[in-house]
């Protein structure tokens, strides 16, 4: 991974110790939204701003497989579950059972509504997630915006649309993919090698002109960087939706929160 350090930093908005106060990002782990909430632009695009965030000190979503909660949790092979964790910081356990090759996704929505993330030139949009693998070399990987699927993976099927980070079964770093009508701009190992059962922050900004870069950890990643233009960035009418997914048997991915937001 490469790239230079991020400017993220609380931002005071007449509080003190610089906190984001009476703001619905206030308390994020890491400011990732000193880019959503600046001095130069406290009214962001030409409609404001709509997010979802969600931090799990609560879980209305499903623990088995089924549509609760505005998500949808389906396990193609196996049985896939959620546990919520006793924890201070707030984090739901995404488990596979002992069947081999056993599948989890965990889609934002359902596979007909729900999909309300779109990529426009001149709005911005965020999706940041603070995870951890139980086995990073045991498991496939999917997180990120993408069009309905319930296998996305990379010996399922990726989203036909989507903006998205995903690695093979035995890969321990990211590829990065914009995907338009199922063809890939793909960004070959992106991020800093994943550690077993080790918290890392990753996700994409599109800026105002529509460019898309990936961050680790508060650092760009200059490798992942995507140009407005460039071939296979889903189209604004390709609508989008989130969904973390993976493959492994026995297998767990930990998430502590995770952020989507666009301008409108």
């Amino acid at each position: 991974m490469s790239g230079s350090q991020s400017p993220w930093r609380y931002r005071s908005l007449g509080g003190d110790s610089g906190k984001i106060w009476h703001h619905p990002f206030n308390g994020l782990p890491i400011p990732v939204v000193d880019q959503i909430i600046t001095e130069d632009t406290p009214h962001l695009g030409t409609g404001g701003l709509v997010s979802y965030f969600n931090h799990f000190h609560e879980w209305t979503g499903p623990v088995a497989e089924g549509t609760a909660g505005g998500w949808t949790l389906t396990g193609t092979t196996g049985t896939a579950t959620i546990v919520h964790s006793d924890t201070k910081v707030g984090a739901i356990v995404l488990t596979t059972d002992n069947t081999g090759s056993a599948t989890f996704a965990l889609q934002r929505g359902n596979g007909t509504t729900g999909m309300n993330m779109a990529y426009t030139v001149g709005k911005r949009m965020w999706f940041f997630i603070r995870f951890k693998l139980l086995t990073v070399a045991s498991m496939e990987l999917f997180m990120g915006l993408g069009t309905a699927d319930t296998s996305p993976s990379t010996t399922g099927t990726f989203p036909s649309d989507g903006i998205f980070f995903e690695k093979a079964a035995a890969a321990t770093v990211l590829d990065f993919h914009a995907r338009k009508d199922g063809t890939s701009t793909e960004k070959t190992g992106v991020s800093g090698t994943l550690v077993d059962d080790t918290y890392t922050i990753i996700g994409f900004n599109i800026d105002e002109l529509g460019n898309i870069m990936a961050y680790q950890n508060g650092a760009a990643i200059a490798t992942s960087a995507i140009a407005a233009g460039t071939a296979n960035i889903p189209a604004a009418t390709d609508v989008m939706q989130l969904n973390l997914a993976f493959i492994g048997q026995a297998m767990t991915m930990t998430v502590d929160w995770v952020l989507c937001a666009q301008e409108l």
